[in-house]
């Protein structure tokens, strides 16, 4: 008998504790949330963005993107993630190429860093599944 309400006991407390932990991140837990620009994960996912369309490879997103010289990054304007299978970082990034034109970029990029280096030599660990721009001064 004493066994069943040690049980009972222990399943009611784990239960609210559940229940608890749930309640105070149930708006984070696969919701999209506010980062904070100097987040090393942010910055990681930028500098990928960045890297992406200055060698064309934004899976043909970026394809019409004119730029005089390489683009750099003048700052972060907003960053959001979102919990999916990896992370999926919502950038919004204010870039510059070599002739001082602005860009706005609005991005996505789906990190699965588990799949960096694969041994077929491709890299799937960050892929950009949103890429639209915007000129500042056109």
């Amino acid at each position: 008998m004493k066994n069943y309400f040690f049980v009972l006991c222990s399943f009611i407390l784990l239960s609210g504790v559940c229940i608890k932990a749930t309640s105070d991140h149930s708006s984070a837990l696969g919701g999209i949330v506010d980062v904070d620009a100097e987040n090393p994960g942010i910055k990681a996912a930028a500098d990928y963005v960045v890297s992406a369309a200055n060698t064309n490879n934004c899976n043909g997103l970026c394809s019409s993107l004119k730029r005089e010289g390489k683009l750099q990054l003048v700052k972060i304007l907003s960053a959001k993630t979102q919990v999916v299978a990896g992370v999926m970082y919502n950038l919004e990034l204010l870039l510059e190429d070599e002739n001082g034109h602005q860009v706005i970029f609005n991005t996505s990029v789906w990190s699965r860093p588990w799949l960096a280096g694969r041994n077929d030599g491709t890299d799937h660990a960050n892929q950009i599944t949103k890429f639209h721009y915007e000129y500042v001064n056109p």
